[in-house]
């Protein structure tokens, strides 16, 4: 890493000590490029000090080489000091950081007054000055420090997600399996994807698996959620900003989620919420592969790969003119939706085994099961929100049980209250009724038989009813027995 990697720290260490010593200063890198400063060096932050020769015998230069403090009372007077500006008296301090000198800070006087605090506080103001390029070191450390622990844990990451990516979609349903064998499909292409579904169904999972399959896996995975930023930011959070392009913007600019994505893929959550005025800047970055920052002129190119995602009728949107039909067309290249957990109910009791497997550890829980109570309601209830709320309900009766099984008092009660009114049609063709004991032997059966059916021909094999034993989340043995007792047909 470079000083420039920290170039707002560095500006705000400048202002801080012309703040405090009403000295003029200035700091530059080991190219003898100015990294920040005050007064008369704000606006040459980004021009080279003695045209950039590090060759030369200029003090700047000679001091990136010998990494000394340089102390001059009388620039006028001086021969090694090149005054071009008028310059009276100067104090100069290395940044050093593990044995190599990075810059430079400087603190120079331009009147007599200035020169008269130089020659009266030299000593403290060389003291001053090396702490601070102490500071500024330390930042450096520090940042290069953080960015390299990131970097690690975005690898692992990155591995783990990679490499069984789409196994974390877990379901057995046929609609499921439909949805990830088309992701599979068209992963390592760059056609963009729009993701469907309703809200808590998977679809953030299901795009983030498609990144880590695809052939952009070693570059960033960027989302952003367009329902969730207030609209006067979206703008600069999609397309960043230059310095100074509105009040409170950084002197530095920005990048945006666009920038951030090079090289890797951008998720656009909730894209039905993306104002109108935004959706025409949107559909020119998307065709021309190049953006403009707010309160920029140059354009910035950019490679990504788009993927979308709505829980909103897009369709709906064009035709009431709040989405446009241009942007829709070239974003549903390739539709994809996931169908909410109601129209998959084979797929609730893996969800759940997975939900109470994560929680147990998380939560440092002894926990082994569902009770057959909580199973049955559980599997009966609709689930409006979907995976999310699935996960959710578990995470609550995880907290709230004290035993080594989930039972039925440690549900949420907006379960609980519905008990098993909406266990009709559970399969389809299934009808359950009698008693709370007979409904669940109904419910196991209906759900095994499914499992079974799911597997085909495979699961006449002893490893097909191992993998159901395993999806099931329960022993081979007791499969076995179940299938015996409940007279599932094979």
């Amino acid at each position: 890493m470079k000083l420039i990697d920290i170039k707002e720290t560095i500006q705000q260490v400048a202002e801080a000590i012309t703040a405090a010593l009403e000295i003029e200063t200035e700091i530059v890198d080991e190219s003898l490029q100015i990294i920040g400063g005050t007064g008369r060096y704000f606006p040459k932050i980004g021009s080279f000090e003695e045209k950039g020769d590090l060759s030369s015998d200029l003090i700047y230069a000679r001091l990136l080489r010998t990494g000394e403090n340089y102390i001059c009372t009388d620039a006028q007077t001086d021969t090694t000091y090149d005054a071009m500006e008028g310059e009276l008296a100067e104090i100069c301090c290395p940044i050093r950081l593990e044995g190599s000198v990075l810059g430079l800070v400087g603190l120079v006087a331009f009147d007599e007054a200035q020169r008269r605090k130089i020659l009266e506080k030299t000593n403290t103001y060389v003291v001053f000055l090396s702490r601070m390029a102490d500071l500024i070191a330390s930042k450096l450390a520090m940042t290069r420090n953080r960015n390299q622990l990131k970097e690690k844990l975005d690898s692992l990451l990155s591995l783990q997600e990679g490499s069984s990516s789409f196994e974390n979609i877990v379901g057995i349903s046929h609609k499921i399996n439909l949805v990830k064998k088309r992701a599979m499909q068209v992963a390592e292409s760059d056609s963009t994807i729009l993701i469907t579904g309703e809200s808590g169904c998977g679809k953030g999972l299901l795009a983030r698996a498609i990144h880590f399959e695809s052939a952009r896996r070693n570059g960033p995975f960027v989302s952003l959620n367009c329902g969730s930023i207030p609209e006067m930011l979206l703008e600069s959070e999609l397309f960043g900003y230059e310095p100074g392009a509105f009040t409170g913007a950084s002197r530095s600019g920005k990048p945006g989620k666009f920038e951030l994505a090079d090289g890797g893929t951008l998720f656009l959550d909730e894209i039905g919420d993306l104002p109108l005025h935004l959706q025409v800047k949107l559909l020119d970055a998307i065709q021309s592969r190049k953006l403009y920052r707010v309160g920029g002129l140059q354009a910035v190119p950019v490679d990504i790969r788009i993927i979308a995602a709505t829980n909103r009728n897009l369709e709906e949107l064009i035709e009431h003119k709040l989405f446009r039909e241009d942007l829709y067309f070239r974003l549903n290249v390739i539709p994809l939706e996931i169908p909410p957990l109601r129209e998959r109910r084979e797929d609730i009791p893996l969800l759940l085994n997975r939900a109470l497997e994560n929680f147990k550890k998380l939560l440092q829980k002894d926990l082994e099961e569902f009770s057959e109570e909580a199973l049955a309601v559980l599997l009966a209830y609709s689930w409006p929100g979907n995976v999310r709320e699935l996960e959710n309900v578990v995470e609550y009766a995880v907290n709230m049980e004290e035993t080594k099984e989930i039972r039925l008092s440690n549900l949420p009660p907006r379960l609980t209250k519905k008990g098993m009114s909406n266990g009709a049609n559970f399969f389809g063709k299934a009808d359950f009724s009698g008693d709370m004991r007979e409904q669940t032997e109904q419910f196991q059966r209906a759900l095994i038989q499914s499992c079974l059916d799911g597997l085909g021909d495979l699961a006449k094999k002893r490893e097909g009813k191992r993998m159901a034993a395993e999806m099931l989340g329960m022993s081979e043995s007791s499969l076995y027995r179940r299938i015996r007792e409940l007279k599932v047909h094979i």
